[in-house]
């Protein structure tokens, strides 16, 4: 039974991000779909299947296409500004942005350089974290060979500590940031290629 348990909770940890991504994308995808579908069919007297998903898709690289045009995002950043200033509202919007930022960028940009494990909270116990830069902007001379270090909590990864860390205490795992991300989202129950298997009870 307790076999049972873990592999049913080590499922349900790997399926569940998967079929929560694939279920808002469907309703994204069947909205669209519900709205031009009709205007198509009355005036082409047919209805064309995956409309929606071709629909969301081109929206999204017409905005970022957009987006990417110096006039555009002038205008853009006009308005960040503007919704920044409203209570709430720009703390969440700017929170969002600012995580969406960092894991969800194109293939050129490197969100996080490396993993490593680190001490925390206490000694001997060990966490995973993610080298975001060599140099902190925040240190000096007397700082030098610290490193900053951003620790992500479970099973939520986007939120977490900044930490500025000294290189000597950062030990390498060799795993992608991918096997990473899976491990601390299963609140370590992913295993990744090449671990040994886990000890049975």
């Amino acid at each position: 039974m307790r076999r049972a348990r873990r592999w049913l909770l080590t499922g349900l940890a790997v399926t569940l991000p998967t079929v929560i991504t694939g279920w808002v994308l469907w309703k994204l995808f069947s909205a669209f779909d519900a709205l031009l579908n009709p205007w198509v069919q009355a005036r082409l007297g047919f209805s064309i299947p995956g409309l929606g998903f071709v629909a969301v898709v081109i929206l999204l690289m017409v905005i970022g296409a957009l987006a990417s045009n110096l006039m555009v995002a002038r205008v853009i950043r006009f308005f960040e500004r503007l919704l920044n200033r409203v209570p709430l509202v720009g703390r969440i919007y700017l929170g969002v942005k600012q995580i969406l930022g960092v894991f969800v960028s194109d293939r050129q940009t490197v969100a996080f350089q490396s993993v490593v494990r680190l001490e925390f909270p206490r000694a001997g116990v060990w966490a995973l974290g993610f080298i975001s830069r060599e140099s902190p902007p925040l240190s000096d001379a007397a700082d030098e060979g610290l490193v900053n270090v951003f620790l992500p909590t479970s099973p939520n990864p986007t939120s977490g500590f900044f930490l500025m860390v000294s290189r000597n205490e950062l030990r390498p795992t060799g795993l992608s940031v991918e096997e990473a991300l899976k491990v601390i989202v299963s609140g370590g129950a992913y295993a990744p290629s090449g671990s040994p298997p886990a000890p049975q009870p």
